[in-house]
């Protein structure tokens, strides 16, 4: 087995360290000094966080390190013992103040709509949050959740988000529903981007609730050890938040308060700081060993392509995944023999477009803080992008193993991933390492960070990363990002723009009244990340979008209405022509019951300077095409036990017309049982080239929970592409946090099997899998 820190190539018995290995010297120097850079600029961070705790006399003195104190509350610490049975009827309780709840959401600023008490204490090792959600009406509460890390607005919820390092960027979230379903989740980027909610985080923690005639109550008991910190004079600054949800009414209730305008009432730079002094910093160490059988079947086509051919295999894995935490500041994961057989599937998607399909990570390992190794520019493009590891051409290979390193001194963060994956197929078993450190700038909501990532298989193929960002808070809600990376493969290049990708973007990150945001971008001909994601190559990009949101008063029975002006246009840098181009024109309504209507109005250009293959076998001829269409979205209260999503999309498609019709419904017809449904329907027509096509995703999801530790979830697909039917189906008992068995089956089916020669098979792939994971806390 080859271990994930170091890689023994046993020919010539060279050991090659943290796989940033590179035959050139020049790559290996420039990877060295990089390294050096780290190891001086945390050594002199460290040392100087240490030098001024030691002249930190009284409280306010941290403000020299970047706090606010004049802001920050303290925390009632406790000495009773707190039993988590959703009761709350600890008489402790009754000495602490209740936070001061108000609405965000329909009426921001108004007292809840019922009466809502939420407490936060602590002791040595653990933070509580205990709700008193009174109800004048018990029997409307939405019980209609019992899955765990189920994201619902059709249910009720109350808890809180932690922003743990106090960075006013990242943060933990906690919740519980009243038939104590639990939620946990990891938050980045203020919620800013695509990827800022990873509902697939987990970590070790306790929740129930109780409904009574009164309403319902909840408790949630949170280990310190389970929260990533740092403590400065035995003293531990963390921003919260604490919700309560009332489904019916479409009603948030948060503390501290805010008005719809600051936006998402996720972002962690908006929480309340609390103070925790002398809280046990001890750190995890836990050890989770896995077993797995199974088997699984792949229909193959001969050599002489006369027929398919059957090929079985039975499968016994095992393997451990462990956290360690190494001092006070950092914390290791380990991964031997990593499997991911309980992943959920991907949803299937069709491209349509000049631009690479994303399809979003969901494997638990690369979750950890995921916020650190971010390196993006703009919504998906990314230096790095973990589904570059352990899989190829859409197939899972063996992972051997790996080690995730991260660690926070004062103004520094810290990370580092090394993986070692299996040969498959003609691709050689190859080496990832990522190396990322990112520090505090000029006030707490800017920094500035480095990042360097390499992929090798020690054959001589070599791809090596290295790039510089920054976030930068202007005024208000004002910010400037900066990117640049460079890219090479084999040799050290010169800073030149072939092999470079910059990005800048200005933005405000408020939504009332003018909102914009301007970004400018050039990706060179010869840029190539390859542990990263790139939907596009070899061009230059302007892109602006400018919104007016306008918040009614408290009367109004709408929440946000408002136009909005988007404009993007791509060049050619080789080509330097005018490649595409797309401006929209929308208009968003947003109501207090919950409905939500847009509109929108496209004009797009896009020249050929080659013919294109889209999905479906539709080939473009290469020239220039300019085509305009309508699209109108209708989203249904989603509070309610019944809701959907629509959008129609109608106009000219290239030289052609489209037709798009995309439908999500949603029942929750018992709290036990789900169900989720999408269509995505393309009626494509070429006229003068007597080309019709009509394209056809469709997919069915199930949830049945048999308690809040037994459940049983499924999806079926279905592809007219391919004409297939793909299934998964996934059995979860789930008897306490760490202990898990999985039995997962995977398969699809062909349609129409006779439509090719030779005959399709039933099946191209079916497997069954049985895994159990049980994990030791040390």
């Amino acid at each position: 087995m080859i271990l994930s820190i170091f890689n023994i190539k046993r020919r010539s018995c060279e050991v090659y360290t943290t796989g940033f290995y590179n035959r050139d010297s020049k790559s290996r120097t420039a990877i060295i000094l990089l390294g050096m850079l780290f190891f001086i600029g945390t050594s002199i961070s460290h040392s100087q966080d240490v030098a001024q705790s030691k002249q930190q006399v009284n409280f306010k003195k941290n403000a020299q390190k970047g706090h606010d104190f004049s802001s920050i509350k303290k925390v009632v610490k406790i000495k009773d013992k707190v039993i988590i049975d959703g009761l709350v009827n600890e008489p402790f309780w009754n000495t602490i103040e209740p936070l001061h709840s108000t609405q965000k959401v329909p009426n921001a600023g108004d007292e809840p709509t019922q009466k809502t008490e939420i407490r936060i204490a602590y002791d040595e090792k653990y933070l509580y949050l205990s709700g008193r959600l009174f109800d004048n009406d018990p029997l409307k509460i939405n019980t209609n959740v019992k899955r765990r890390d189920d994201l619902t607005e059709n249910t009720e919820w109350c808890g809180l988000l932690i922003d743990t390092y106090n960075d006013r960027e990242n943060a933990l979230a906690f919740y519980v529903t009243p038939t104590g379903a639990r939620l946990d989740m990891a938050l980045s980027n203020d919620i800013v981007g695509p990827n800022a909610f990873n509902l697939s985080w987990n970590t070790f923690w306790d929740g129930a609730s109780k409904i009574t005639e009164e309403g319902w109550f909840a408790e949630i008991r949170i280990p310190f050890s389970s929260l990533p910190f740092e403590s400065v004079d035995g003293k531990t600054v963390m921003g919260i938040t604490t919700w309560r949800y009332l489904a019916r009414n479409d009603e948030t209730d948060i503390y501290p308060p805010r008005d719809l305008s600051t936006g998402s009432s996720f972002r962690p730079s908006l929480t309340q700081r609390f103070v925790f002094e002398g809280i046990d910093e001890k750190k995890p160490f836990r050890i989770a060993p896995y077993v797995l059988t199974g088997g699984e079947s792949n229909n193959a086509l001969s050599e002489d392509g006369q027929q398919y051919e059957l090929e079985e295999s039975f499968k016994r894995e095992i393997g451990l995944d462990a956290k360690i935490g190494l001092g006070s500041n950092a914390i290791a994961d380990i991964t031997l023999n990593t499997d991911f057989a309980q992943v959920e599937v991907d949803d299937q998607q069709v491209n349509l477009s000049r631009f690479n399909l994303f399809f979003p990570e969901k494997r638990l390992f690369f979750q950890e803080r995921a916020s650190l190794f971010d390196f993006n520019f703009g919504a998906f493009d990314k230096v790095f992008y973990s589904r570059q590891i352990g899989i190829i051409n859409g197939r899972q290979t063996r992972i051997y193993g790996g080690l995730r390193t991260v660690a926070k001194f004062g103004k520094w963060e810290a990370g580092f991933i090394n993986m070692q994956t299996a040969a498959q197929d003609n691709i050689a078993s190859e080496n990832f390492g990522i190396f990322r450190i990112r520090t505090r700038i000029l006030n707490e909501n800017s920094n500035l960070g480095m990042i360097v990532t390499n992929r090798t298989d020690f054959k001589g193929n070599n791809n090596t990363v290295y790039g510089i960002d920054t976030n930068i808070k202007l005024f208000g809600e004002n910010y400037l990002s900066a990117r640049w990376a460079q890219s090479f493969d084999a040799r050290f290049k010169d800073l030149a723009s072939d092999n470079s990708k910059y990005f800048l973007q200005l933005n405000k990150r408020s939504q009332k009244g003018v909102v914009y945001m301007l970004n400018y971008g050039r990706t060179g001909k010869d840029y190539l990340p390859k542990i990263g994601f790139e939907r596009r190559l070899d061009y230059s990009q302007l892109g602006a979008t400018f919104a007016y949101n306008t918040f009614p008063s408290s009367e109004s029975k709408i929440v946000q209405y408002g136009p909005t002006l988007t404009s993007t246009s791509i060049w050619g840098n080789t080509s330097k022509a005018l490649e595409s181009r797309n401006n929209q024109l929308g208009f968003q309504l947003l109501t207090k019951l919950g409905w939500n209507y847009t509109i929108a109005l496209d004009t797009n250009k896009e020249l050929l300077l080659e013919g294109l293959q889209l999905a479906g076998g539709i080939a473009l001829e290469a020239g220039e095409y300019n085509f305009n269409s309508v699209s109108a979205s209708l989203i249904s209260p989603v509070s309610q036990r019944i809701s959907y999503a629509t959008t129609l999309d109608i106009g000219n498609f290239y030289d052609g017309k489209k037709t798009t019709l995309s439908v999500a419904p949603f029942m929750n017809i018992t709290p036990d049982f789900i169900l989720q449904g999408s269509l995505s329907y393309n009626r494509l027509s070429f006229e003068s080239r007597s080309i019709y096509k009509d394209i056809t995703l469709a997919s069915l999801k199930l949830l049945y929970t048999f308690s809040t530790k037994f459940t049983l979830s499924s999806q079926v697909q279905y592809n007219s592409l391919s004409k297939t039917y793909a299934g998964n189906f996934r059995l979860r008992y789930n008897p306490k946090e760490g202990n898990d068995l999985f039995l997962v089956y995977n398969g699809d089916f062909n349609q129409d099997l006779g439509r090719v020669q030779p005959f399709l098979p039933s099946s191209n792939y079916q497997s069954i899998q049985l895994k159990y994971t049980y994990t030791f806390q040390l």
